[in-house]
């Protein structure tokens, strides 16, 4: 369940999430029945004002795309039939598929769509992302190139000092994750580039899949540093999800068996997923896949940031011809 909200934008938070929420019911994203993340969790996901998720709901309830039990949660209702609904949703598939079949990318379509309304398509700035382990840094490459208008060069945090030497740096700024923030900015700085570091979150289904839990639950959080394990800490601490037991496992821990035999749920990254049978994972225990995304919040910032540095770049030719 994929949902991110632009505060900046001219569309009203509220309007965004709602509209999000109905794509996926409407095209079975999200299934009859299914039980929805509460506001809470919502709220902490997305970092926006609880107020603004209870109006969602309480929208989308009026509509019949929802419906509230009493002292169980919202869950997705039928959805009703709605015929402009119906009729973007068409639209909007047809698009896509024309657009797959002649080979066209969605993105380069958007661009399109913009310059024919009259907006200008936003150019694509050289960065480079940094971070320790290869499945999350292509995952990171994806989540940059699909929300900025930006083109990423990736590189393990343990090849940086080997790319950068006797090369002209052609990257605008070095981005990162805050746990390696202070290696990559010894590593930049002296070269000139400055280092953005950006925070990690859980996903949403993952946190819908823990909030269903009962009360009491102890989880295991798994990882193979524990930079990795703090940041599934923070990321369930902020949806809300108190009512669960969670504690650290370390994958190199000489105990690992055992701390494995204390979880009735474990929760890890699918790298770390594919590993625990041969960890010694007993029979039973539930495993939740939790893969990290960047910070909504961070992205935003760093997109304002590049905006500005261009602004500023644009201004200066002006400034030197008066």
């Amino acid at each position: 369940m994929d949902l991110r909200v632009d505060s900046k934008s001219q569309v009203p938070v509220h309007v965004q999430l709602e509209e999000q929420i109905k794509h996926l019911i409407l095209t079975g994203g999200v299934g009859v029945g299914d039980r929805l993340p509460s506001i809470r969790a919502l709220a902490g996901y997305l970092r926006i004002n609880r107020n603004t998720v209870a109006r969602v709901i309480s929208d989308l309830e009026r509509e019949g795309y929802v419906e509230s039990r009493r002292g169980s949660g919202v869950y997705v209702a039928q959805p009703p039939v709605v015929e402009e609904d119906l009729k973007r949703q068409e639209v909007l598939e047809r698009v896509i598929d024309l657009a797959a079949a002649r080979d066209v990318p969605v993105e380069e379509l958007a661009y399109a769509l913009l310059a024919r309304a009259g907006a200008r398509a936003p150019e694509r700035i050289p960065v480079l992302f940094v971070e320790c382990n290869e499945p999350e840094l292509e995952q990171y490459r994806a989540e940059l190139e699909e929300q900025l208008p930006v083109s990423v060069d990736v590189v393990l945090l343990e090849d940086l000092e080997g790319r950068l030497s006797g090369e002209e740096l052609p990257w605008r700024l070095a981005v990162t994750t805050f746990y390696h923030v202070h290696e990559v900015e010894g590593l930049m700085g002296p070269r000139g580039l400055e280092t953005f570091a950006l925070l990690t979150e859980a996903t949403l289904d993952g946190l819908r899949r823990l909030a269903e839990l009962p009360e009491g639950t102890p989880v295991g959080v798994v990882g193979n540093s524990r930079t990795c394990t703090d940041n599934f800490l923070r990321s369930f601490a902020g949806a809300g999800l108190d009512h669960l037991n969670f504690f650290r496992v370390m994958e190199d821990d000489e105990k690992l068996k055992s701390r494995l035999e204390q979880a009735e749920v474990v929760v890890c990254s699918s790298v770390s997923a594919w590993r625990l049978p041969k960890l010694g994972l007993p029979k039973g225990v539930k495993v939740i896949v939790q893969d990290r995304t960047l910070s909504k919040g961070g992205i935003e910032m760093l997109g304002r940031m590049l905006r500005c540095s261009l602004a500023t770049e644009r201004a200066e030719p002006l400034k030197h011809e008066r």
